[in-house]
């Protein structure tokens, strides 16, 4: 166990030792929220007020930043835990390099990058749960409940695991940093339209919404949006019959619906819960192909 923690310490102090990591990380989030700000939160909650006669703008607003938090906090988890790995990357290129002193079984070296990978995306993304959530009671005066803040805690941690565990298959079939820094940045621009995040899912063709319900970061913002913007939901469709809420509510990606039924909270996690653990298992025989350490 202490090889394996030195072994995080040593992955951690390398991420951090290059500052470009750090700023990259931030500097994306912030062009994400500048731009949806600039040229698709006025579009939408001027929709959304048209849409429901005698809705209040204030509460618009509200729900609109509340759902966007949502899911920029599952995009920082995707690019914080992908960015982790390319230490992963350096080290395969040099054939493990000091790595190789530890007495650990390759299990025990995919854990390590895995968890370091965690720690630094569960940073990002309780960061950025914080820093939104005293932005959004600054300026609209709604303090998300701490129930719900506490909820979306263990959300992002499951999330990051997920996340981590999925980076860290992809990078074993990526044999040099442009390659995968590529996928990443593809990946990236694909991901925040994955999650519903920039338009209300409900907007997209039907094929397409029941494709996107089974990706698990969908699922993850999905699961972090019924927290943080339920409450706000239940305010402004309060009026709507329920069979009309629970139809807005897959509209805005605050539920999840495959084959006519609506997911729970813990379809979400088991659902979250069963594709790491698969995805886990290919990573052990695909990491055991690879001449890496012992």
């Amino acid at each position: 166990m202490r090889e394996l923690l030195i072994l995080v310490k040593r992955h951690m102090c390398i991420y951090f030792a290059d500052k470009g990591n750090i700023v990259f990380t931030c500097l994306s989030s912030i062009i994400v929220v500048i731009l949806y700000a600039f040229f698709i939160f006025d579009t939408q909650v001027d929709s959304l007020v048209a849409a429901m006669a005698g809705t209040d703008r204030t509460e618009a607003v509200t729900f609109v930043c509340t759902w966007f938090l949502a899911g920029q906090i599952t995009l920082i988890i995707f690019g914080a835990t992908f960015n982790a790995m390319a230490i992963f990357i350096d080290d395969m290129k040099y054939n493990g390099s000091d790595v190789q002193i530890f007495p650990l079984s390759k299990v025990k070296i995919i854990v390590s990058y895995c968890i370091q990978a965690v720690l630094i995306a569960l940073l990002f993304g309780i960061g950025s749960l914080i820093i939104g959530t005293l932005l959004i009671w600054w300026q609209q005066g709604y303090l998300i409940p701490a129930s719900s803040l506490f909820a979306a805690v263990g959300v992002i941690i499951l999330g990051t695991i997920f996340s981590a565990i999925l980076a860290m298959f992809i990078v074993t079939f990526m044999k040099t940093a442009k390659a995968f820094s590529s996928v990443q940045i593809v990946l990236n621009t694909l991901m925040g339209f994955l999650i519903g995040m920039y338009i209300p899912i409900g907007t997209l063709p039907d094929f397409m919404q029941k494709i996107i319900f089974w990706n698990p970061y969908m699922s993850m913002s999905v699961w972090l949006r019924e927290l943080l913007a339920g409450e706000q939901f239940q305010q402004l469709f309060d009026k709507a019959p329920s069979t009309q809420q629970d139809q807005l509510a897959v509209f805005y990606g605050l539920r999840a619906e495959s084959f006519d039924k609506l997911w729970s909270t813990s379809d979400l996690a088991l659902f979250i819960a069963s594709i790491t653990v698969i995805i886990f298992a290919f990573l052990l025989v695909s990491f055991a192909k690879k001449r890496y350490t012992r």
